[in-house]
């Protein structure tokens, strides 16, 4: 016996496939509206979840991606400011060596001077260069200028006030790019080598190590010159004979004097009563001759000489020290130097070698340009060819750190050029899982219209019933 559905029951089946088909047909348009093959979690949980997992990955790249843009124009502006700096220190050198040339004379040396100081604020400049409101060679210290003039012991210097640290941007996990060169590094490196003398005085290092930073002036003062004098010759002692140690001092009959091995001098007549000698270090001894008597003479004559750094304390040496302590209270420098070789007075340049900074050194050369007119030109040259050694250490550490800028740039635009690839190739991977196919979208839509067409005359039919269906 068979079991004939009821009117209810056919209702609700009729009722259930077309709801199922509109279902089908509404999701197909769905899809093919949007172009997303999920629309909402439940269509695929778990296609949902590895698309979030896949966007979440973006997220990331998309970090990373901004703050390596963000930092590349800060590097690209750093290496650009160090070029430049590079071509005003040489400048600079080419105006060292200018100044170097015996045939200027002083005010030709002073407008050279002048010329070094305008460099030298540019190149100021470029030490605080600034991205926006930050400083770029402070360290992470961006908020602070990094190099500033102060009085230190009453002189006006250029001091740095940023940190060593180094500014890092993340390129991926794990994975970071420092960004930027400290002022410090390029512009004031400490990297102590040795100690090094003008070679105006015969000292010497001694055996103990030193302890100071950029330059010191060394001041050897004559104190007195002594000899046994005779044929009434006399030793002038007029507070400027810078000899120091024994030398032989030669007043011949024909005429000259001769001082050393220094060249004979002629005597003028009438006999002058200061007549000057200078041995073949430039080291100088007056005498008077007003009572000479035209007679050979020759003797030993003896200067002696302290030392000092700070011009005020001074002390004595008897030129057999090897290991002479001297300091300077207001800088803290200590020296050791050796007497042994000590053959005049002056003011020997002290060079702690590495250590100096690029405007310690610039203004140091300024300073040597403008020494007065009769200032012996081989102190000058020696001088500036200590400085001129110290500006091409800068040179180097600039140099140095341009090429770490311009590493930095290559990485950063290799890690930009990986992650945009890598964003492209998880973008498709999430196209992959959400995206619908538009092929497959049209069967389905298709598919879905006809079956609900069907499902609608079906129950169309269904509903149709007359008596005659249940006798």
């Amino acid at each position: 016996m068979s079991i004939r559905p009821t009117q209810g029951r056919i209702f609700a089946l009729v009722r259930d496939g077309i709801t199922a088909n509109t279902g089908k047909l509404i999701r197909a348009q769905e899809q093919a509206s949007s172009g997303k093959r999920i629309v909402r979690a439940s269509d695929d949980p778990v296609g949902t979840s590895v698309a979030l997992s896949l966007r979440r990955q973006i997220g990331a790249i998309e970090s990373f991606v901004a703050s390596t843009s963000g930092a590349k124009p800060e590097v690209e502006q750093g290496s650009s400011r160090l070029q430049e700096g590079s071509g005003v220190l040489a400048e600079i050198r080419s105006l060292i060596i200018q100044g170097m040339n015996g045939a200027l004379n002083e005010r030709d040396r002073r407008a050279v001077a002048s010329q070094i100081e305008l460099l030298e604020s540019q190149m100021l400049d470029i030490a605080n260069t600034r991205s926006g409101d930050s400083y770029l060679f402070g360290g992470t210290a961006t908020n602070v200028q990094p190099f500033q003039e102060t009085s230190v012991n009453g002189e006006q210097v250029i001091t740095y006030h940023g940190n060593d640290e180094r500014q890092k941007v993340l390129t991926s996990r794990g994975a970071e790019v420092t960004l930027n060169v400290t002022g410090k590094e390029v512009f004031d490196k400490y990297a102590y080598t040795s100690t090094e003398f003008g070679k105006v005085t015969g000292i010497r290092s001694g055996t103990t190590a030193d302890s100071g930073t950029g330059y010191e002036e060394l001041l050897v003062r004559q104190d007195g010159t002594l000899g046994t004098m005779g044929q009434g010759i006399l030793l002038s002692n007029d507070g400027k004979d810078t000899l120091v140690g024994d030398q032989p001092l030669v007043v011949s009959a024909s005429g000259t004097i001769q001082l050393g091995a220094g060249d004979p001098i002629t005597i003028p007549s009438p006999v002058p009563t200061a007549m000057v000698a200078f041995d073949e270090n430039g080291a100088r001894v007056s005498v008077d001759l007003a009572g000479w008597t035209g007679l050979d003479f020759t003797t030993t004559v003896s200067g002696t000489a302290s030392l000092s750094l700070d011009g005020n304390t001074y002390t004595a040496v008897n030129l057999t020290e090897t290991d002479l302590r001297i300091e300077n209270p207001s800088s803290g420098t200590v020296l050791h130097v050796d007497t042994t070789e000590l053959f005049r007075a002056g003011s020997e340049l002290v060079t702690f070698e590495g250590t100096p900074s690029i405007f310690e050194t610039i203004r140091g050369v300024v300073a040597d340009l403008r020494m007065p007119e009769g200032t012996d030109r081989n102190v000058l040259i020696r001088r500036m060819e200590s400085r001129l050694g110290e500006l091409d250490r800068s040179q180097d550490d600039l140099l140095i750190g341009l090429g770490k800028l311009g590493a930095a740039s290559q990485r950063i635009e290799v890690a930009s050029t990986r992650l945009e690839d890598l964003r492209v190739t998880v973008e498709g991977l999430v196209s992959n899982v959400e995206d619908a196919d538009y092929a497959q979208v049209a069967l389905d839509l298709q598919r879905a219209e006809q079956t609900l067409q069907l499902a609608q005359a079906t129950g169309a039919r269904l509903m149709q019933q007359s008596l005659l269906n249940y006798l």
